[in-house]
This record gives structure tokens, C-alpha cells and sequence, in this order.
């Protein structure tokens, strides 16, 4: 997690928050919303370091520090738990009573639920009460993440300031993942499959990296603030397989989709199935190669002269002239194989009709 990224590429909310913080007119609640990997959680953490910095949330100082290691006893996280697909009520309810206690620490009390849009209607109106009457009189703060506003029920809504995270363009995060140590082809393929800086460096540099120690040293996974040592434990070891498991499906199939970029009739792509058609029996590959493919195909199509794909740009070039007017009808024929992948039809069939497509 790198809040001080994310804060340079959302710098307006961030001086807003600080505006309102200097005019002592901070809101009890706030609610960020946008897609993923614009910084809302990172922002969170930064509204935390600026209600307690002493040097008006530089995300350098001690106090700072402790906050974004997870440490502060007033700053409290929730998100969506490992194997889980929302916040349960039990999490909230859990929160509600930690904040019933004493703080050993003077100060606002704060609380950061991310994935608010993911929790039933009924959890979420059961913290209406919460946000608006703070118990022990403690000034508290709550700041809720979510990916889909139409998610989060209006009774919550209209009791927080809400915060539009737009998603950073293109360019600006590919020259982020350059500028991080990526090579121009891994920040562009990186980049299609996430709008999270940090996830797309994953997707690339995880494969080589020591990922238990890595992830001991960020405190931003809140299955690993797991008290019992066991779960910890077999949390810890879910996250470094499913991390290493997405560099690895990365890596792969970047290599065949660059390979499949050469073939030039179906003898070799007979051949080319036949040499790679076990790779794909898992939907998060084929999901990759499809991602690929259909950004090349919109890149021959609409971005001719400035493709994102722009290392590629011989083999674009080639496919044009090859392929002309077929284009068009090669990219509808992938839209919708990426929708039959999203239908449980078998990967390897997808592999099969997406090159007999693609040639």
C-alpha cells in the first residue's frame, strides 16, 4: 500500500481533506467510491495521518508511521476477509463493540470499512446509529470505501461527504509502473488487466520476489492483522500462493500471447493449440489472454497511430494490413468469448475458437 502514490495521483481530494481540516469543518463520515485501484483505501489512511500529524499529514512523521503500519489504537480497519465476498454483519458488530470500550488513547476515534457496497442492506442501517451517535461522546470519524455507489443504501449516503476517486488515466499509469522499473511492454500489458499500481507490479515482480517476508512488512492485508497465530499463519500462506499464482499466470501467458502474435496460418496455430491448450485450463488464464488479445485488436482498429500496445507496433501494423476489414469482426468474436468465458464455458475451448479467430 502506497499512500503517498496514491495521494500525488488524487492530490485534489487530498488538499480538500486538508482545507477542512484546517477550517475545522471535517465531517463525521465520509463515504470514497470509484473503481478499483484509484486509492480509496490509501486516501483513508492519509484522512487518518491528517486528523493526528502534527505536521499537517506529511505520512512521514512517527505518528503517521504508526498509523499506516496499522499500529494506532484509534484507527480501526475492516475489509472483505480471506475467502469471503463481503462484510459481514458480524464484522460490524464486532467494530461496534471494540469502539464501546475506553481508548487508552485521547484523540478521535476512527474507523475505515472498506467494501461497505459489498454488505447486506440490513448490516449496513445497522450503523446508522453508530455513525450519527458516537458512543462515550468520543469524536469518531468513519470513512467507508466502496466500488459501487448503488451498492451503499441511501440512508448511509446521505449522512457522509462523498468523494469521487476518478481512475488515473492510461499514460499516467503506465509511466508510473516505467517509471517503478517495469519495461514499456510489461506496464502496458500490466496495465490492461488492473487499474492497481501495486497489484500490477505484483503481476510482474512477485515472481521473484520473497513473498512472506514481503507481505509481513505491509500491514495493509487485513486477513494477516489475524490475532490467532495459526489462522494467521494459514492466511499468510492463501495470500503468497494467490500472489505468486497471478505473477506466474501473468508471465505465462505473456510469453504465448507475444508467440501467438506471430503465427501466420492455421497449420501453425494447429500446432500452437496443441503445444499450449493444458496452460489453459484455468478461466484466470484464458481471462489474461483475452484482456491481451482484444486490446491489440482495439489498438489495430482505433489507436493506429498511437497504440497502447505501442512495443507492438510492427506486429499492428502486420495484422492490419493482413487482416484489413476482418478486424472489426475478429474483436466482436473475442467481446463475446469473453462473455461465453464468463458463462463457465471450458477455457480450452475459448483457446481453441479465439485463435481459430485470431489468424
Amino acid at each position: 500500500m502506497n499512500v503517498k502514490r496514491a495521494v500525488e495521483n488524487q492530490m485534489g481530494i487530498f488538499n480538500m481533506l486538508k482545507m477542512a481540516k484546517s477550517q475545522n469543518r471535517m465531517s463525521h463520515a465520509y463515504l470514497f467510491y470509484g473503481e478499483e485501484g484509484t486509492g480509496k483505501k490509501e486516501m483513508a489512511y492519509a484522512l487518518a495521518c491528517l486528523l493526528y500529524c502534527p505536521n499537517g499529514g506529511d505520512l512521514t512523521c512517527p505518528v503517521c508511521k504508526t498509523i499506516l503500519d496499522n499500529n494506532h489504537m484509534n484507527v480501526d480497519y475492516i475489509g472483505i476477509e480471506q475467502n469471503k465476498s463481503k462484510i459481514s454483519k458480524e464484522q460490524i458488530t464486532n467494530l461496534q463493540d471494540e469502539f464501546a470500550k475506553t481508548s487508552l488513547v485521547e484523540g478521535t476515534r476512527i474507523y475505515i470499512i472498506d467494501g461497505i457496497d459489498t454488505a447486506t442492506s440490513s448490516a449496513q442501517n445497522s450503523l446508522l446509529k453508530f455513525i450519527e451517535e458516537p458512543i462515550n461522546q468520543t469524536p469518531t470519524v468513519g470513512i467507508f470505501l466502496a466500488k459501487e455507489l448503488p451498492n451503499v443504501v441511501n440512508t448511509i449516503q446521505s449522512r457522509c461527504i462523498l468523494e469521487h476517486f476518478p481512475s488515473i488515466p492510461k499514460e499516467k499509469e503506465i509511466k508510473i509502473l516505467e517509471d517503478e522499473g517495469l519495461s514499456s511492454i510489461d506496464a502496458r500489458l500490466a496495465s490492461i488487466l488492473t487499474n492497481d499500481i501495486d497489484e500490477a507490479l505484483g503481476f510482474v515482480l512477485n515472481i521473484d520476489k520473497d513473498l512472506n517476508e514481503e507481505l509481513m512488512k505491509d500491514n495493509s492485508y487485513s486477513s494477516l492483522n489475524e490475532p490467532n497465530h495459526d489462522k494467521r499463519e494459514a492466511n499468510l500462506k492463501l495470500e503468497v500462493e494467490k500472489l505468486l499464482k497471478q505473477s506466474k499466470d501473468y508471465h505465462a501467458v505473456k510469453e504465448i500471447f507475444l508467440e501467438m502474435l506471430k503465427l501466420k496460418n492455421e497449420k501453425m496455430a494447429v500446432m500452437f493449440f496443441t503445444k499450449y491448450v493444458n496452460v489453459f485450463q484455468d478461466v484466470a488464464r484464458m481471462n489474461i489472454l483475452l484482456n491481451f488479445t482484444i486490446t491489440f485488436l482495439e489498438d489495430v482498429l482505433f489507436h493506429y497511430e498511437n497504440p497502447i500496445l505501442s512495443p507492438l507496433k510492427e506486429e499492428i501494423i502486420e495484422y492490419s494490413k493482413k487482416h484489413g476489414k476482418k478486424v472489426e469482426d475478429t474483436l466482436e468474436e473475442c467481446l463475446l468469448l469473453s462473455k461465453n468465458l464468463s458463462y463457465n464455458v471450458l477455457p480450452k475451448n475459448i483457446f481453441h475458437s479465439l485463435l481459430l479467430k485470431f489468424i
